[in-house]
C-alpha cells in the first residue's frame, strides 16, 4: 500500500533536519568560507556599458544599410519587370486587334 501524505512529509522533514546537522560541520563551514567571493578574489573584467552599446548600434547601422540598398534593388527589379510585362501586353494587343 502507498504511503500517506504525512508519512511522506515526515521523512522529508527528517531528511532536511539531517541536511542542517551535516551543514554545521567543520568540513561544510570551512567550504562556505572558501566559496565566498571577496574583492582580493573578484578579477571578473567587465566592459562599459557605453562601449557596448556603441559596438551594437555600429553593427545594426550597417546591417540596415544593407537592407534598405537590397529592398530598394528588389522593388526596382518587380517595378521594370511588371513594366515590362504591362508593355509587353499593350503591344500583343495592339497587334492582335488592329
Amino acid at each position: 500500500m502507498s504511503e500517506t501524505r504525512i508519512e511522506k512529509y515526515k521523512k522529508y522533514r527528517e531528511s532536511l533536519n539531517e541536511v542542517k546537522a551535516n551543514s554545521k560541520t567543520s568540513e561544510a563551514i570551512k567550504n562556505r568560507e572558501y566559496n565566498v567571493v571577496t574583492d582580493k578574489l573578484n578579477t571578473t573584467s567587465t566592459l562599459p556599458l557605453d562601449e557596448v552599446l556603441g559596438e551594437i548600434n555600429e553593427e545594426d547601422e550597417t546591417v540596415s544599410r544593407k537592407l534598405i540598398t537590397r529592398k530598394r534593388l528588389q522593388i526596382a527589379i518587380i517595378v521594370a519587370a511588371a513594366l515590362l510585362l504591362i508593355a509587353g501586353i499593350v503591344v500583343f494587343g495592339v497587334l492582335a486587334w488592329r
